[in-house]
């Protein structure tokens, strides 16, 4: 992902400052609430206009996208290494900031004609969604459940009622 495209992304998802220190790393900061972002940005590499290979002269990219703790720092003495590595910046962004459930707690969702839906028994039921996220717990009205911790992915889900 280009530098700037990705500077824009975080300052404007989670409303903060992207900061560069003059240390000569590559390494950009930024903080939301107690915990620490971090990427690495470096030239692009590719093929010049003169035919070589090489860093593209003004191009820059970032990458290694890392979260941990305001107050967590990895230790060179152990193999402990402070916070977690993600694949790219929108996983970064909502592991610090969740997107918002599609389905609030108290509305009724049926589950959808799809392969795992059928597979698993709750295709065309309808329920009462109990507990709300990227997965869902849901009181099911026509279906009889063994266990109450079972969670359903939002996405084999459609609103029936708003709550």
């Amino acid at each position: 992902m280009k530098l700037e495209k990705a500077i824009k992304k975080i300052e404007k998802a989670l409303g903060v400052k992207v900061e560069h220190p003059t240390d000569g790393r590559g390494r950009y900061y930024f903080q939301y609430g107690n915990r620490v972002g971090s990427f690495l940005s470096q030239a692009k590499w590719g093929e010049r206009e003169d035919g070589t290979y090489g860093p593209i002269e003004g191009e820059w990219e970032a990458m290694n996208w890392h979260t941990r703790r305001e107050n967590d720092h990895s230790d060179l003495h152990t193999d402990y290494f402070a916070g977690t590595h993600w694949d790219n910046c929108t996983q970064l962004i909502q592991t610090l900031k969740p997107p918002t459930p599609k389905f609030p707690i108290g509305c009724l969702v049926r589950g959808k004609q799809n392969k795992r839906a059928e597979r698993q028994g709750y295709a065309g039921k309808t329920g009462m969604v109990v507990e709300s996220g990227q997965y869902l717990k849901i009181k099911w009205m026509d279906l009889k459940v063994r266990y109450d911790y079972i969670t359903y992915p939002e996405r084999d889900m459609e609103l029936v009622s708003a709550a």
